[in-house]
């Protein structure tokens, strides 16, 4: 009866254990190393696509886009006008400061504002020119054959004279207009000679009066 005991507990002493077996416990370590290896070579595959950049792909790049030259440049030093760009900027200017008068054609506006259009005020003297848009203009004025009796604000306080040169230069060469452009030592010039002046002119009656370069 003992002997069958101790054979009955031997036997449960011997029984297989499933925690024990070695290939449970190597299915993780398989598993680790797997995704160990995979991560080294995508890493790998994508450090030889880096290039240098400016900025990277989380952020924009900061670069300076600015022009070399800005439309007020005129070259000075060298005392050559760059029509071009004495038209870019007179054409800012125009859209800001005259455009709701005298409209984006350049037609002015019926019985009140004259046309720019083959108008001889804005291809004739570029001194007078100057002039009116530096003081303004109250009075009667003909303009292709018409009479105007509108008001036109002074700009001397509001516009520099590269400002000026810009707009009438802009006046004087588009709407089917071609004349010489204006250079800010014209307007300076003509800013100087007028400094005394008080109050707009008074029309083409006190314009004319004036002897214009």
């Amino acid at each position: 009866m003992s002997s069958f005991k101790e054979d009955r507990i031997e036997n449960e002493k011997n029984e297989p254990s499933e925690a024990s077996s070695l290939k449970y416990i190597n299915v993780p370590l398989v598993l680790i190393a797997l995704l160990l290896g995979f991560g080294i070579t995508y890493l790998a595959l994508k450090t030889d696509k880096v290039t240098m950049e400016v900025g990277d792909s989380r952020t924009e790049p900061s670069v300076d886009i600015r022009k070399e030259d800005s439309p007020t440049d005129i070259n000075k030093d060298s005392g050559k006008i760059d029509i071009s760009k004495l038209m870019e900027k007179g054409k800012q200017v125009y859209t800001t400061t005259c455009q709701a008068c005298y409209q984006a054609t350049g037609a002015g506006i019926e019985s009140a504002f004259p046309p720019l259009t083959g108008s001889e005020w804005a291809t004739g003297s570029r001194h007078r020119l100057a002039a009116i848009v530096l003081h303004g203009i109250q009075g009667e004025i003909t303009v292709n054959n018409k009479k105007y009796n509108s008001v036109m604000p002074p700009f001397k306080d509001q516009l520099s004279d590269e400002d000026i040169a810009s707009v009438t230069t802009y006046i004087r060469n588009s709407f089917g207009n071609t004349a010489e452009p204006v250079t800010p030592e014209i307007v300076a010039k003509v800013r100087e000679d007028t400094k005394d002046k008080t109050g707009s002119w008074a029309g083409e009656q006190e314009l004319n009066s004036k002897s214009w370069d």
